[in-house]
C-alpha cells in the first residue's frame, strides 16, 4: 500500500544496503509491462513482481502499481526500480513506502529505494 510520508520526516540507516543491480526497470505511467511468473514466485517480498520493460529493463515492481489481468499489464504511476548503496549513519529523507520498501533521498541529492528494516525514522527538519 502506497504511503507518503509527512514532509520534513528524516530517517537514519541502520544497517548499510548495497544496490543489487544498477540498470534496472524504469517505466512511465500508461506504458506495459511484462510479469515473469516464474522471477516472481522467487520472493518472498510480499506485493513485489518482477516485470520487463518495453526497452527490455527489468527488475521488481509493486503489483499494487500494475492495472490488467494476465501477465502482460499496465503501469498505473512512473515507476523507477532503482535501490540505493548506503552506510550505517548516513541521513536519508523518506518520501513514499511501497509493500516494505521506502523511497528515499539522500542529502547529495540521490534517489532510490531501501528496505524498510534498514531505516530509522527520526524527526522532522526543522
Amino acid at each position: 500500500m502506497l504511503y507518503h510520508f509527512p514532509p520534513g520526516l528524516l530517517a537514519c540507516v541502520s544497517r548499510a544496503y548495497a544496490r543489487p543491480y544498477d540498470d534496472p526497470i524504469n517505466a512511465r505511467a500508461g506504458e506495459p509491462v511484462d510479469i515473469d511468473p516464474d522471477r516472481s514466485a522467487q520472493t518472498d517480498l510480499f506485493g513485489w513482481v518482477w516485470c520487463r520493460a518495453p526497452d527490455g529493463r527489468e527488475g521488481w515492481t509493486p503489483e499494487a502499481w500494475l492495472q490488467g489481468a494476465g501477465n502482460r499489464r499496465t503501469l498505473q504511476r512512473d515507476f523507477d526500480a532503482i535501490e540505493l548503496t548506503v552506510a550505517v549513519g548516513d541521513r536519508v529523507l523518506p518520501l513514499f513506502s511501497e509493500s516494505g520498501f521506502i523511497w528515499c533521498r539522500t542529502d547529495d541529492g540521490r534517489q532510490g529505494w531501501l528496505p524498510d528494516a534498514f531505516i530509522t525514522l527520526m524527526a522532522t527538519e526543522a
